[in-house]
This record gives structure tokens, C-alpha cells and sequence, in this order.
């Protein structure tokens, strides 16, 4: 998973990712950002999930929800929720790459601490 994280004309920080993983990007800009009591939560999730303490934690964001076991991560957008299969034209595919993305928990970790180190938490 590549990525790469830098400040906008603002300087406000913003994550980057590649294609596949495009959910993330939005996930780390917009839903957690620079908040040090949201990026401490998700880090002790981590713990506890990696000590066996917890099964599974969630947690819901404005537009994207965020959750992690002891083998993975997942980001979802809230749109994917939204509209069921009845809601569509017969036939239609949606494209969700840029709504949903996933990966392991200790890649997920690792990421986590570099977007910590640039925006100066934890």
C-alpha cells in the first residue's frame, strides 16, 4: 500500500493513497485528521485488539466508518449504505474503489504512526 502524506495551500494536512485504497485518503484527511483524543482511541483500539482484550471495534465518522479485528481494517463510506441493490437500475455496477478500502492491521498501524509523526500527535 503506497502513500504519501502532504500539507495543502492551507497547510492543513492530507493523506494521499493509490489506487485501491482511495478510501483511506479521505478516511485519514477528513474523519480523523489532526484529532490527538480520536488518533490515541484508535491506537488503544490496536492494543487491545493485538493483546486479544476485544474482537472487533468500530468506529462511525461523518462520512466514512472505520473497523479494525485482529487481522484487518476497514474504511466504508456511508454512501455504499445508502443505496441497496433496489435503488438501482438492473444491470448497474457500482464502482466503490473510492468508498471502501482495506488492509492488515499492522500495515494499518504503521500508517497510522506516520500520519501521527507528520501531523505531530499522539
Amino acid at each position: 500500500m503506497n502513500y504519501q502524506f502532504i500539507r495543502n495551500l492551507r497547510g492543513i494536512p492530507e493523506a494521499q493513497f493509490e489506487m485501491g485504497h482511495e478510501a483511506f485518503s479521505r478516511w485519514f484527511s477528513e474523519e480523523l485528521g489532526t484529532n490527538k483524543d480520536k488518533i490515541v482511541e484508535i491506537f488503544s483500539a490496536i492494543d487491545s485488539l493485538e493483546k486479544r482484550q476485544i474482537k472487533e471495534y468500530r468506529s462511525t465518522g461523518l462520512e466514512f466508518d472505520l473497523q479494525m479485528d485482529s487481522d484487518e481494517v476497514e474504511v466504508r463510506s456511508k454512501d455504499l449504505d445508502m443505496q441497496g441493490p433496489d435503488e438501482l437500475p438492473e444491470g448497474t455496477e457500482l464502482y466503490d474503489q473510492e468508498s471502501v478500502s482495506g488492509c492488515g492491521l499492522e500495515d494499518f498501524k504503521q500508517v497510522l504512526n506516520s500520519w501521527c509523526d507528520f501531523v505531530g500527535g499522539k
